[in-house]
């Protein structure tokens, strides 16, 4: 009978230890949440902005991610436990990215964590954020579903106003500089002096690396593009097979050649100045191949290449994708020279290099 006892007893601790043991794991693998708002300097929730929240394990490099509401608001759940990197990378001339290292989670919170954005460099001036106005079309646009359209010869028509989606999942890739235009590039930073556009000049060697609204007008021999908050506005692409010309003066935006692999727009830039925005310092011989891709109705996606044995160790490409708007148009834009305010620059002129 004793032993019967000491038998039930010893099967009785049993289950309670696995029990035991069972809920300690279950409450070690316990998730999270992590939740807030978007906050501006005025102390009001950021509305309006459709962007991911994402928090990126310091130890293991996984990734959570949660989506804002339109009246500014994230939710990230079924978080781990740990030390998290908390970016929103979102980029607009009224608001900065945010960037916070740090963030611990513990088992089974719902962590309330408000995210303090700082104005950039409009100063959170109302109608003055081209990515917010971007933002917005999208959102407000039609649905878009189906093929791509062609033209009548077959090729693949791009034609249309586009914006930029914001894709912070698509790596960025920065140029890898040669020991002189590194030295160069810390230089040229340290002089706060870099927003070519605020002195009315092409902020960028090509279109697609801009986050403004623009339009494709695309015919068998030609395209045009054109953009809003951009010095001169336009762009030409020849399509008739010609070659880059025998004589030539570098420019700010080049000489920009098409040609078509399958559905595939390759189009090919040079003839650069060394001045110009938008790629970092580099030489007349840069070189930039964008590859033009419409998997559908209502996305572009462009990659885009860059090479220069003047001032990189290698190639390097970023990846762009851009949404269809409907029911808009592009509007006007003047931009008058010399407009400087020397209260807000260290220098009353912009300049490409230190």
């Amino acid at each position: 009978m004793t032993m019967i006892i000491k038998t039930i007893k010893q099967q009785l601790f049993s289950i309670f230890l696995i029990c035991s043991l069972s809920l300690l794991s279950s409450l070690s693998l316990a998730q999270s949440t992590v939740s807030g708002s978007l906050i501006d300097p005025n102390g009001a929730n950021i509305t309006g902005l459709s962007q991911s929240v994402r928090l990126i394990n310091e130890e293991t490099g996984e990734e959570y991610v949660g989506e804002t509401t339109i009246e500014g608001n994230y939710v990230v759940s079924g978080v781990p436990a740990g030390t998290y990197n908390l970016r929103f990378d979102f980029r607009t001339a009224m608001y900065r990215p945010y960037s916070q290292e740090g963030v611990l989670v513990r088992d089974g919170q719902n962590l309330d964590y408000d995210l303090q954005i700082e104005w950039s460099i409009n100063l959170g001036t109302i109608g003055d954020d081209p990515g917010v106005l971007a933002n917005d079309m999208l959102r407000d646009s039609e649905e878009a579903s189906g093929p791509a359209p062609r033209l009548s010869n077959g090729q693949v028509d791009f034609s249309g106003m586009w914006v930029v989606r914001q894709r912070p999942d698509i790596p960025r890739q920065e140029p890898p500089y040669q020991p002189w235009a590194a030295e160069m590039n810390a230089e040229y930073q340290a002089l706060g002096i870099n927003n070519a556009g605020a002195f009315c000049l092409p902020q960028s060697a090509v279109m697609t690396s801009m986050g403004f609204p623009w339009q494709i007008i695309q015919k068998e021999n030609i395209m045009i593009q054109i953009m809003e908050f951009q010095t001169p506005g336009w762009r030409q692409i020849f399509l008739d097979g010609r070659d880059f010309p025998d004589i030539w003066n570098p420019s700010w935006q080049g000489h920009s050649r098409g040609h078509w692999e399958g559905d595939t727009l390759v189009v090919e830039t040079s003839g650069f100045n060394e001045y110009t925005p938008g790629f970092g310092i580099h030489t007349d011989q840069m070189v930039i191949t964008e590859r033009y891709t419409r998997p559908d109705l209502g996305t572009m996606v462009v990659e885009i290449t860059v090479e220069d044995p003047g001032a990189l160790t290698n190639t390097y490409t970023n990846i762009r994708e851009f949404g269809r708007v409907t029911g808009e148009e592009i509007l006007e834009f003047i931009c008058a020279e010399g407009n400087t305010d020397p209260s807000h620059w260290d220098e009353p002129v912009w300049r490409g290099r230190p």
